[in-house]
C-alpha cells in the first residue's frame, strides 16, 4: 500500500467489507487484492473415466439428474452461503427416506388416530397429520449420514464421511433458518469447497472405484 501510494502520490486505503469511515480531504484511492485458482484434471485420467462410463451405459436417473444440476449450478454463486445451501439441496435430493421400526410407526399411527378423534379445527388437524406423517420414515440427517457412510473410507476435512456430513447439515440448518450470530463466512467457503468434493463423489457412482484416483 506505501508503494501504491508512492506511486500514485495519493492516499491509499484498503477496500474493507462493510462499513467504512475515512475522510475526502484528500480525495483517497482504494486497493483490494483478489485471486481465483483453477486446476487443470489430468488428461489421461480424464479419457479413462469416459471410457469406462461409455463402456458401461449410462448411471443416473431422473434423481441424480437433478442432484447433478443443483451440484453444477452451485458453481455459479458468488456467495459461499448460497453455494453451500445449494450444495447441501443436491445433497438431500439424493436421500431415500427408511420407514422406521414397526413399533415406532404404530406409535405414530395412534398419534395420528388421536389427532383426527381430537376436538382440533379441520386445518390444524391436517397441518398437525401432514406433520406426524413424516415421522414414519427416519428423518433427513439419518438417511445423509446413511448415504455419507458409502464413501468410507475417505475423509473430508480430516472427518469421516458420516461425521462431515453432519458438520455440514448443522451449517445448512443455521443457514436456512436464520440462527443468530451467523455461520462466519470463511468457514462456511472452506466447507462448501469440501462438500462440493463430496457431492462430486456422490454423483460419480460407480466410477468412483472403478477408476483409481
Amino acid at each position: 500500500m506505501a508503494e501504491l501510494q508512492a506511486e500514485q502520490g495519493s492516499r491509499v486505503l484498503n477496500d474493507e467489507p462493510g462499513v467504512m469511515v475515512f475522510s475526502m480531504d484528500p480525495d483517497p484511492l482504494f486497493v483490494s487484492l483478489s485471486a481465483t485458482g483453477t486446476k487443470r484434471p489430468n488428461e489421461d485420467r480424464m479419457r479413462e473415466v469416459f471410457r469406462v462410463a461409455s463402456a458401461t451405459g449410462p448411471h443416473h436417473g431422473e434423481v441424480e439428474t437433478l442432484a447433478f444440476d443443483l451440484y453444477s449450478a452451485s458453481f455459479f454463486q458468488a456467495s459461499a452461503d448460497a453455494r453451500l445451501l445449494m450444495l447441501m439441496m443436491g445433497l438431500e435430493t439424493l436421500l431415500t427416506l427408511q420407514p422406521r421400526s414397526h413399533d415406532a410407526r404404530q406409535h405414530v399411527a395412534e398419534l395420528m388416530q388421536a389427532t383426527k378423534e381430537a376436538n382440533l379445527p379441520s386445518d390444524e388437524a391436517r397441518s398437525l397429520l401432514g406433520s406426524l406423517s413424516w415421522l414414519e420414515k427416519k428423518s433427513i440427517s439419518q438417511a445423509g449420514r446413511r448415504l455419507a457412510s458409502r464413501l468410507e473410507p475417505r475423509t473430508y476435512m480430516e472427518l469421516t464421511p458420516v461425521k462431515f456430513f453432519n458438520k455440514c447439515y448443522s451449517l445448512r440448518s443455521a443457514l436456512a433458518h436464520g440462527h443468530v450470530p451467523r455461520p462466519d463466512l470463511v468457514d462456511v467457503g472452506v466447507i462448501a469447497a469440501s462438500l462440493e468434493l463430496m457431492m462430486a463423489h456422490l454423483l460419480s457412482g460407480h466410477l468412483l472405484d472403478a477408476v483409481p484416483d
